[in-house]
């Protein structure tokens, strides 16, 4: 059973993006942290967010051959909808890991 802190703290991993710490508030959390459950939320969020900015950035550069337009705006419907997801998924108390980076996750960390 998991518990009212192990939920909120990650969600606040998952949603720091929406105060404006997308990649600072997981940091902090999977470094502040002793529960499992919530460090492992906190790296699923963090490498999300890092591979959201990452893509930002590349697709923002892009942009200026027009090609870069459309897959922003997918990238940003993604990137709105999918820590929500993450966020009613904690709540349930389930884990979860995103479908974009979270293989990554399971191989490399």
């Amino acid at each position: 059973m998991i518990s009212t802190q192990q939920k909120l703290l990650s969600i606040a991993a998952h949603l720091g993006w929406i105060i404006g710490f997308p990649v600072l508030l997981p940091v902090l959390i999977f470094l502040l942290s002793k529960d499992d459950f919530v460090r492992q939320q906190a790296k699923e969020a963090l490498c999300f967010q890092m591979a959201i900015v990452g893509a930002g950035i590349v697709l923002g550069i892009l942009s200026f051959l027009l090609i870069g337009i459309p897959l922003l705006i997918i990238m940003g419907i993604l990137a709105s909808i999918l820590p929500f997801v993450a966020a009613f998924k904690v709540l349930n108390g389930q884990k979860y890991s995103y479908p974009i980076t979270g293989k990554y996750i399971a191989k490399k960390l």
